[in-house]
C-alpha cells in the first residue's frame, strides 16, 4: 500500500507542478498519460504473470523455479518495451488529435513532446514494474517501498529543477517532467537489478540461462494476457471516455478536470491497488503450498479490509473536494472547479464497490484466473459505462456529471460480475492446471483419485512448513528436513515411499 501510494504521490506531483504552467499544459498531461496508459498495460500481461508464478513458486518452496521465473521475466520485459517504445512514439500525436476535439491545439503539441519522451523511456518503467512484481510475489514487500522511496526523492527533486529551470538552469516546462521521469526510473531500475544479483534478496538467480524459454513465456503470458488485455479495454474506454467529456459544454476544460480528478482520486484507489497486490502475492503463496481453505481466507480477509480502507478515506475527499481542485488549478477556471469537484464527489461514492472490483480481481489472479476480470471489465466499460456516458452527458445534455455518475455505476456491473466467480470456487481448477504436477502427473488421473490425491497427499504435506515440492517428468518428490515422500503414479492409482533422511534424535 505504502508503495502504491508513493507511486501515485509522483503522478499527483507531476499535475500539481504542471498546473502552475496553466490549465492548458494539465489537460495536455492528462490527455498523454491516457495515451501512454493505452499502451503500456501491455507490461501487465508480463507483470500480472510473473508475480502469480513467482508466488506459486515460493509457496511451493521451490527456489530454482523463483530463480527461472524471475530471469525470464526480465528478458521478456525487455522484449515487450522495444515494442512498446516504438509502437508509443508513432501513434502519440494522431491519438491525442483524436482526444482533443478541437479543442486548443496547444495541449496537443505539448502532449506529444512530453508522450514521446515518455515512450523513449518505456524500458524503463517496465523494469521498475517487473522487479516490484516479482519482489511482491515471493512475499517481499519492503525493498520495493525503499525502492520506490527513492525513485520519489529522485522524480520530484527532478520535475522541480526541469519543469521551472530555477536560478541559471534552463525551464522546459511540460517536457521536464517527463525527463525526470525517466531518470529517475532507470536509476531505480538499476539499483533493482543490484539488489536480485546481490543474493542478498528473496529473488535469487541461481544457475540457469536467458536464453528465452518459451514454456516459461506462455505460462507467464496466459495468465498475464487477459489482465493486459483487461487493461487495454479499460485504458481505451478511458480515452473513449475523455472523447465525450470534451464533446460536453466543459470541452478541453473538462480534461482537465478529469487529469485532476483521477490524481486526487488515485490516492485512495492506490492503497487499493497495493490491497490487490498483497491479495495476489498471498492467495498464490497458499495456492502454491497447495492449502485452498487458507487462500479462501486469505482472499476474503483482503477484500473486507479494502472495503473499510477505501471506503473511509472517500470521506475527506467528499468533503475537501473543492480545495483539492483548486490546488491542482490555482487559477481556479470556473469550469475546471465545477467539473473537476463534481468528478471527485461522485467517484468517491464508489470507492467501497471499485474495492470489491479490484481486490477481488487480484485474488483470483493469485489463482492464475484473470479471465473473468477481462470478461467483467468489458461488460461494465463498453457495455455500460460508455453508452451510459453518451447517453446522460451528450443526448440528455446533463453535462460531465452524467458522464461521473457512468463511471460509478459501471463499477457495480463489475464487482458483481468477479464476486460471483470468486464465490463458485473455480479458480481452484485454474490453479491447479498451472503447476507442474498438474502437467506431468495428475493431468492422466480421473477426478476422484486426482480429488483423493490432493486432499490425502499434498495438501497436509504441503501444509508442513519445511517441505518442499520437486516436480520433474518422471518424478514427484515431498523432501523434508526428516524424511522424502516419492510419489509412484500407475494409471488411476498412486503409492508412497517414505525414505527417512535424519534420525529422531
Amino acid at each position: 500500500m505504502a508503495t502504491k501510494l508513493l507511486l501515485t504521490l509522483v503522478n499527483v506531483a507531476d499535475v500539481f507542478m504542471v498546473g502552475r504552467l496553466g490549465p492548458i499544459e494539465v489537460a495536455s498531461v492528462g490527455m498523454a498519460n491516457s495515451v501512454r496508459m493505452v499502451v503500456a498495460v501491455s507490461i501487465l500481461m508480463v507483470t500480472v504473470g510473473a508475480m502469480t508464478l513467482a508466488a506459486q513458486a515460493k509457496g511451493s518452496r521451490n527456489p530454482m523455479r523463483l530463480s527461472n521465473v524471475t530471469r525470464q521475466t526480465l528478458v521478456l520485459m525487455l522484449l515487450l518495451s522495444a515494442v512498446l517504445s516504438v509502437i508509443g512514439y508513432l501513434v502519440a500525436e494522431p491519438m491525442l488529435r483524436f482526444l482533443n476535439s478541437g479543442g486548443d491545439v496547444r495541449a496537443v503539441e505539448l502532449g506529444t513532446n512530453y508522450l514521446q519522451l515518455l515512450f523513449l523511456g518505456t524500458v524503463f518503467l517496465a523494469g521498475n514494474f517487473a522487479i516490484s512484481s516479482l519482489m511482491q510475489g515471493a512475499g517481499d514487500t519492503l525493498t520495493p517501498l525503499y525502492l520506490s522511496i527513492g525513485i520519489n526523492i529522485v522524480n520530484i527533486t527532478l520535475n522541480y529543477v526541469l519543469i521551472f529551470g530555477p536560478g541559471p538552469l534552463p525551464a522546459y516546462g511540460v517536457e521536464g517532467a517527463a525527463m525526470g521521469t525517466i531518470i529517475s526510473r532507470a536509476i531505480g531500475m538499476l539499483v533493482g537489478i543490484g539488489v536480485i544479483y546481490s543474493g542478498r534478496n528473496v529473488l535469487k538467480l541461481l544457475a540457469g540461462s536467458y536464453r528465452p524459454n518459451w514454456a516459461m513465456y506462455r505460462d507467464i503470458l496466459t495468465i498475464g494476457l487477459p489482465s493486459g488485455l483487461q487493461g487495454l479495454v479499460r485504458n481505451a474506454a478511458t480515452l473513449m471516455l475523455i472523447k465525450i467529456v470534451t464533446l460536453t459544454p466543459a470541452g478541453t476544460y473538462g480534461a482537465a478536470a478529469v487529469a485532476i480528478g483521477f490524481q486526487v482520486e488515485s490516492l485512495v484507489f492506490m492503497l487499493g491497488v497495493g490491497i490487490k497486490i498483497a491479495a495476489t502475492s498471498l492467495v498464490g503463496q497458499a495456492l502454491g503450498a497447495w492449502q485452498v481453505a487458507e487462500a479462501r481466507l486469505r482472499g476474503n480477509a483482503s477484500i473486507g479490509f479494502a472495503i473499510v480502507i477505501m471506503g473511509v478515506l472517500a470521506i475527506p475527499l467528499v468533503i475537501f473536494a473543492g480545495d483539492l481542485v483548486r490546488l491542482f488549478e490555482p487559477s481556479a477556471h470556473p469550469i475546471v472547479m465545477s467539473a473537476g469537484t463534481s468528478y471527485i464527489v461522485i467517484n468517491s461514492l464508489f470507492q467501497p464497490v471499485l474495492a470489491v472490483a479490484m481486490i477481488t480481481s487480484g485474488a483470483l489472479a493469485g489463482a492464475g484466473d484473470t479471465r473473468p476480470a477481462l470478461i467483467g471489465t468489458i461488460w461494465a466499460l463498453w457495455v455500460v459505462r460508455l453508452p451510459l456516458a453518451f447517453l446522460l452527458g451528450i443526448t440528455l445534455d446533463v453535462g460531465v456529471e452524467g458522464v461521473w455518475w457512468a463511471m460509478g455505476s459501471s463499477l457495480i456491473v463489475l464487482a458483481a460480475y468477479v464476486l460471483a466467480r470468486w464465490r463458485s470456487g473455480t479458480w481452484r481448477d485454474v490453479a491447479l492446471k498451472t503447476t507442474d504436477v498438474y502437467r506431468y502427473h495428475l493431468k492422466n488421473l480421473d477426478d476422484a483419485s486426482r480429488v483423493r490425491f490432493l486432499a490425502e497427499v499434498r495438501t497436509p504435506l504441503m501444509a508442513m512448513p519445511d517441505m518442499q515440492e520437486q516436480v520433474d517428468a518422471t518424478n514427484l518428490r515431498y523432501r523434508g528436513n526428516e524424511e522424502d515422500v516419492i510419489v509412484r503414479f500407475n494409471n488411476n492409482e498412486f503409492h508412497l515411499e517414505t525414505i527417512t533422511t535424519v534420525s529422531a534424535s
